[in-house]
């Protein structure tokens, strides 16, 4: 995929932004269904945890990008941000949250944060797979 040319702007940081909600509602849920009662077999827990782990990474990774292009990352899943409305009103599974991954692709970013974004999302859909 060929990236634009990056402009700095508001617009990277609400897209990242919105980025780090979607993945802090993942963290949030995946902790929730790793202790959920109908998961009580660590076997079954385990993907669960997996995926949160990986989630927490991508907030990591993304935090220190909003902070490094000037900005304050969010710290928790508040309702904001054009990305993270779309997918809430999705269905807040891994396809949703690959598809966002795809739109936010969309916009102009520094080389180096594009394939960043471009690694999370080959990440989430060979998790998916």
């Amino acid at each position: 995929m060929k990236t634009k040319p990056y402009t700095s702007g508001n617009k990277t940081l609400h897209v990242l932004n919105d980025l780090i909600r979607i993945n802090i509602h993942r963290i949030a849920g995946f902790e929730k269904a790793a202790h959920a009662d109908e998961t009580p077999e660590a076997a079954l827990r385990e993907p669960f945890y997996r995926k949160a782990v990986d989630a927490r990474s991508y907030v990591n990774d993304l935090h220190a990008w909003v902070i490094r292009l000037g900005g304050a990352p969010v710290t928790q899943a508040t309702i904001t941000g054009k990305i993270y409305l779309h997918w809430l009103e999705g269905r807040q599974d891994d396809a949703a949250t690959e598809e966002a991954y795809e739109h936010a692709l969309g916009e102009e970013f520094p080389k180096e944060l594009h394939d960043l974004l471009e690694n999370q999302l080959w990440a989430l859909q060979r998790a998916h797979d």
